[in-house]
């Protein structure tokens, strides 16, 4: 057994809840009703993101294309399917915009259908007329205060059509369904994890890896898929560090981070490259273009500051070779409400988390800081302003941030 694989089992033995979900869900059972998943002649995927990649409204799994595959609700998908029977792999589709079908008679076959929606709670969304069940890896989290009297702004209600949630541990959200009704709630098993990346090709091709220097970043092109190639040094010396950043949690604390992080850069000193991993985006980018000029304004030093911090994405398991040899570690912000999954990920893939810890449990055998401010973070959402109360490293604390990662 690798090392890797060691300290993921020591981690999830607390993350996991053990049970016999392991045999059951061999039998698909896993996924809800027998009579209801089983027997469904079609089940539907679907999760946040970029639209205009897939060319129909449903489209096969061979047919899938999505922007990153490695961490947040595309990746949770991902791995789900893996991890799923081949009986029942053959029934799935997916459909980028399931809400936009008016009832079962808009999908093809005559039996029952059922949707599994991946994501945040905030973003869910339902298929009209069938079976509808939330895959969460969201923790439990303090709510956020908010100026807004929509139902869906504190994260914690689904949609009324939604029957049952599929969760990674016991210390995930147990959102309630919109007038207050609970919903059987059933956890999956470690599979779920990371059957795609065990699943993933070992060698042959060495693409599937795409960065860009923030220097060099063009939101029209990141989008199109477009991107520069990471330079040598980066891919040779494994210095590098990964900084995941949850563009669907209200309270990320990344942002800041780095404009803290850049108020210390001066030319030539001794820092890692900074390799920023954005996911759950719902098919914008308009918070890298503002990450740019606020890190751009928060140092004296611009240009070479934004030589060294990249935008990067895995398109395809193949890249996270790659992505390994370049890093040292990676820092998980612990405010996140996805960092169990996000923590385990990258042990899975042999990649070292550093975990900004806000006084989260769990965490045994995982490296972490103590994250020793407190800070409010606002957003601008769809369901009007939200604030939430987060910590992270002070100033005096980020030279020990960077220790770590030396």
């Amino acid at each position: 057994m690798t090392k890797a694989r060691l300290k993921k089992q020591k981690f999830f033995g607390s993350f996991f809840q053990k049970r016999t979900f392991f045999l059951v869900f061999r039998s698909i059972r896993i996924l809800g009703g027998l009579e209801t998943w089983q027997e469904s002649s079609l089940v539907v995927l679907s999760c946040p993101g970029p639209l205009r990649r897939h060319k129909a409204a449903l489209v096969s799994m061979e047919q899938l294309v999505l922007p990153q595959v490695f961490l947040g609700g595309e990746a949770q998908l991902l791995a789900f399917v893996a991890a799923s029977p081949a009986p029942l792999r053959k029934k799935m589709m997916f459909a980028p915009l399931p809400e936009m079908f008016t009832s079962r008679t808009s999908l093809p076959g005559t039996g029952a259908v059922a949707h599994l929606r991946f994501g945040s709670v905030r973003e869910s969304r339902v298929l009209k007329g069938v079976t509808n069940a939330a895959v969460l890896a969201e923790a439990e989290s303090r709510p956020p205060l908010t100026a807004s009297h929509h139902p869906f702004a504190s994260g914690r209600l689904l949609p009324a059509a939604m029957s049952e949630v599929f969760v990674y541990g016991e210390n995930c959200l147990r959102p309630r369904r919109i007038g207050g009704d609970e919903l059987p709630v059933r956890v999956l098993p470690p599979e779920c994890l990371d059957a795609d990346i065990a699943a993933a090709p070992r060698g042959g091709r060495a693409d599937g890896l795409e960065m860009v220097a923030l220097a060099d970043f063009e939101d029209d092109t990141w989008l199109a898929g477009r991107t520069a190639k990471l330079p040598a040094r980066a891919l040779a010396d494994g210095r590098a560090v990964l900084v995941p950043w949850n563009m669907a949690h209200i309270g990320s604390i990344i942002p800041l981070l780095l404009e803290r992080l850049a108020s210390l850069w001066q030319d030539g000193a001794v820092m890692p490259i900074l390799v920023v991993l954005p996911f759950n985006y719902a098919g914008h980018e308009e918070g890298l273009p503002t990450l740019r000029k606020r890190l751009a304004t928060a140092t004296a030093h611009p240009a070479s500051l934004l030589k060294n911090i990249f935008v990067g994405r895995v398109t395809h398991p193949r890249g996270l070779a790659r992505l390994k040899k370049t890093l040292g570690n990676a820092w998980v912000d612990g405010n996140d409400p996805e960092h169990g999954w996000t923590i385990g990920r990258l042990i899975a893939c042999g990649i070292d988390p550093v975990v900004i810890d806000p006084g989260v449990a769990g965490l045994a055998g995982v490296r972490r800081i103590a994250a020793d401010e407190a800070v409010w973070v606002e957003s601008d959402t769809r369901y009007g302003p939200l604030s939430a109360n987060v910590r992270l490293p002070s100033l005096r604390a980020l030279p020990t941030l960077l220790a770590l990662s030396s």
